[in-house]
């Protein structure tokens, strides 16, 4: 999929005849999603340019990931995103700068960059004098990455509650305490929602750190000054959200050792119970055992009260070693 843009009184505009060569000359934007080899052909011929192929990214590699020479200035980042049902991706991004025309390149998703423009409507500044795209787009992957920021505390502030039950009633808190079972069920379903907020924050951090990279080598190169200044606000806002995701990973570590401290006390509860029954079963056992020796010559085989007297020693036993047991606080 090919479309082209431009600007036009400080607002983007998408140029109909986008798979027109006098068309893409005009364009100061063109975003390839998933496009075909003629497309890029057409591209590459009416700009000059070549358009590197979209491979998959190497994290540890990224040096390959940019280039420059006279005609082309190319960048590569990873853009964060949560499809349909929630699940993150990261979106290859080759950002290709030319002299007056800048190009994307995107891979595995049908809307590509332009999909940012309808999250982010107000995210391209329409200003008189604003002419560079990059610099939008720029704007657009800041106010993307907030809303996802936005998501993930909201969905932490969301397991936070049903970890600590500090915001339920009385009622249900009493409930989830009388029953560990309901309470352990409880507890896997919000260790099972915990998982894939923290690989949102997980690939959130690396699409931070691609971006940071890419600017890093595009700092290196000769920019005009109002896009060096830009530049400059990119890194801060990257530094916010690089702060902002670690405070909520910190969030999300204290989540999950707070669900397996809960866990254990309701392990340490069963155990603590059932220790308890086998202290006070013990010493009727005993009794039981002793009594029912079968000994031809035993003393108290022949008592007219041995079974009551055998029965009254189990109950007083039992009863004072649970109030020694309950004395001593277990």
């Amino acid at each position: 999929m090919l479309k082209s843009y431009r600007i036009e009184n400080g607002d983007l505009t998408e140029i109909e005849a986008a798979t027109d060569r006098a068309g893409l000359e005009q364009a100061q934007w063109i975003d390839l999603c998933d496009a075909t080899d003629n497309e890029k052909s057409l591209v590459e011929d009416t700009l000059g340019i070549e358009v590197n192929p979209v491979n998959d990214y190497e994290p540890f590699q990224v040096s390959t990931q940019f280039s420059a020479n006279d005609r082309q200035v190319t960048l590569t980042g990873l853009l964060l995103t949560l499809r349909d049902d929630n699940d993150p991706h990261l979106l290859k991004i080759t950002f290709i700068r030319t002299k007056d025309t800048l190009v994307t390149v995107t891979d595995g998703k049908a809307a590509g960059l332009t999909s940012l423009l309808k999250e982010c409507e107000a995210g391209f500044p329409r200003r008189p004098g604003h002419d560079d795209v990059f610099v939008g787009l720029l704007d657009m992957i800041v106010d993307h990455t907030d809303n996802i920021l936005d998501k993930v505390g909201h969905d932490l502030d969301g397991i936070n509650s049903r970890v600590f039950q500090h915001h339920t009633t009385e009622q249900r808190r009493r409930r989830l305490q009388a029953s560990p079972r309901l309470r352990n069920r409880q507890l896997e379903r919000v260790l099972t929602d915990l998982g894939p907020t923290r690989e949102v924050l997980v690939k959130l951090r690396r699409s931070v750190l691609s971006f940071r990279r890419m600017i890093d080598f595009l700092r290196e190169q000769e920019v005009p000054k109002s896009l060096l200044t830009k530049i400059e606000d990119f890194e801060r806002d990257l530094a916010s959200i690089a702060e902002a995701e670690s405070d909520l990973s910190n969030t999300a570590g204290f989540l999950l050792d707070g669900i397996v401290g809960f866990i254990g006390l309701l392990q340490n509860k069963v155990m603590n119970v059932l220790t308890l029954v086998g202290i006070i079963l013990t010493p009727p056992m005993v009794i039981a055992g002793i009594y029912g020796m079968n000994f031809k010559i035993m003393p108290e085989l022949n008592w007219v009260y041995g079974y009551p007297f055998a029965l009254g020693l189990m109950v007083v036993t039992t009863a004072g070693l649970y109030l020694f047991v309950r004395w001593r606080g277990l």
